[in-house]
């Protein structure tokens, strides 16, 4: 078989970008007793969801501006920062919302630097 189609990686990027963001909101809310964390500092592992779920997202969705992508998860980011007041265990903070929402915007430029190279697999 030959390589996959340009079209048919966007799709499937933009598909899996999607698929991450009921598992942001589930690790968002789930009590601090169902955690399984990384080891790395919580910033880290925010900023490195959000950049995954972002360039996934770019990739997929290349023709919706960035801006647009980038104030949608940057909203999800603080929804899901607040949420976490009514969560067991959990608390809501601020740089874990800047992390996360600077995640989206290095994820974002990534896929655009990528988006404007041809995107095949071989």
């Amino acid at each position: 078989m030959g390589p996959i189609a340009q079209p048919d990686l966007r799709r499937i990027a933009g598909m899996a970008g999607l698929a991450c963001l009921p598992v942001l909101v589930w690790l968002s809310w789930i009590p601090k007793e169902w955690e399984m964390r990384t080891g790395a500092a919580g910033q880290v592992e925010h900023l490195l969801a959000y950049a995954g779920t972002a360039g996934l997202l770019g990739l997929g969705f290349s023709r919706m501006p960035a801006w647009r992508l980038a104030l949608a998860l940057a909203i999800l980011a603080g929804i899901l920062e607040i949420g976490q007041l009514w969560v067991p265990g959990r608390t809501a903070q601020v740089v874990d919302f800047a992390a996360s929402a600077g995640g989206a915007l290095i994820g974002l430029a990534a896929a655009r630097a990528l988006g404007g190279r041809r995107i095949a697999a071989g």
